[in-house]
């Protein structure tokens, strides 16, 4: 059977969803249903979670949807997530940045014997009693992200014959379990240095978080280093930077995830590094292991970590091609 691959996009009432199918036997198929808070309509990171699921059906001959919002919202994941049970898939796979929100229809996919995996942002409450009744994660340890990024800042600043006074970090998303802990890494650093560290709330505006970001520098002339948690926020930084003509040297900043910018942005010495979770992997190995599980009762001896790696000057020019074949 010769196979092709049908990739349709559909942007309607907020949610975009992506169906592949397979020439003849669409009855047959398996059937898998990727639930999450965000799209790749407005943001490049889940562009590259798409192109892992994306190849991994094409391999196994399934059909795969993707559901989220272009804008982020965990209330509209309970409406997913009806819509996935309602389908019957053979497995469904769901970000968590709040667990609560999407408890009920865990448990219902639980009592219909439907696989469950999260990928992106962890379950909080894993290991605990409260834990959501799934298989496992897939995706980056977001606190040892946070970690990796606040130990670089204090290095380079250490390196430069500097100290660093204060930091801030910066949550686009509020209520985003996987970027506090992000925050939560770097906070746990500052701590062991006794240097203070601030939160501020922006969003996945560059132009808008751009303008946050120069008020709260006026406010605060004394913080010297800066936390973002992703690509559009990474983008309001260098905005700021160049608005203000910030001199290079004079603010540590890192980030996580990956875009082109950010790259430049690390050729060009405003970002010391950028911590990747390797997207391409959580929406790759999701629909694999739901497979996996769905037809073999297989799965692996714990979560499994895409993340954290670093991507720095050392290392960004071999990634910008596989950035721009949308693996990276």
């Amino acid at each position: 059977m010769v196979k092709r691959l049908l990739l349709v996009g559909l942007l309607m009432m907020g949610v975009l969803l992506v169906s592949l199918g397979v020439t003849g036997a669409q009855d047959s198929a398996l059937k898998f249903i990727m639930v999450s808070h965000g799209s790749p309509q407005g943001n490049p990171f889940w562009t590259t979670v798409v192109n892992g699921m994306t190849d991994a059906c094409a391999l196994l001959s399934a059909e795969c949807t993707w559901l989220g919002d272009p804008n982020y919202s965990t209330e509209a994941m309970a409406a997913y997530w009806e819509d996935a049970l309602a389908a019957n898939p053979d497995g469904i796979g769901t970000s968590s940045p709040d667990p609560e929100v999407v408890r009920s229809a865990v448990e219902t996919a639980r009592s219909q014997d439907i696989p469950v995996i999260i990928f992106n942002t962890a379950d909080p409450n894993a290991g605990t009693d409260k834990a959501l009744p799934v298989l496992f994660y897939i995706g980056a340890s977001e606190s040892r992200g946070g970690v990796s990024n606040a130990r670089r800042v204090f290095a380079a600043a250490a390196a430069a014959g500097k100290t660093i006074s204060k930091g801030v970090c910066t949550i686009q998303e509020q209520g985003h379990a996987g970027l506090e802990a992000r925050c939560a890494g770097v906070r746990s650093v500052f701590d062991e240095e006794g240097v203070a560290l601030d939160i501020l709330d922006i969003t996945n505006d560059p132009t808008e978080s751009a303008g946050k970001i120069g008020d709260y520098f006026k406010a605060n002339p004394d913080t010297n280093a800066i936390f973002m948690l992703g690509p559009n926020p990474s983008s309001a930084l260098n905005l700021y930077v160049k608005e203000a003509a910030v001199e290079a040297g004079t603010l540590f900043a890192t980030t996580h995830d990956t875009s082109a910018e950010i790259y430049d942005m690390i050729e060009q010495g405003i970002l010391l590094q950028a911590i990747d979770q390797q997207p391409y992997l959580q929406g790759f190995e999701t629909v694999m292991w739901l497979f996996l599980n769905s037809q073999y009762k297989m799965a692996p001896g714990g979560d499994i970590f895409t993340g954290p790696g670093v991507i720095d000057a050392s290392n960004v020019a071999a990634i910008k091609d596989l950035t721009a074949a949308g693996k990276r």
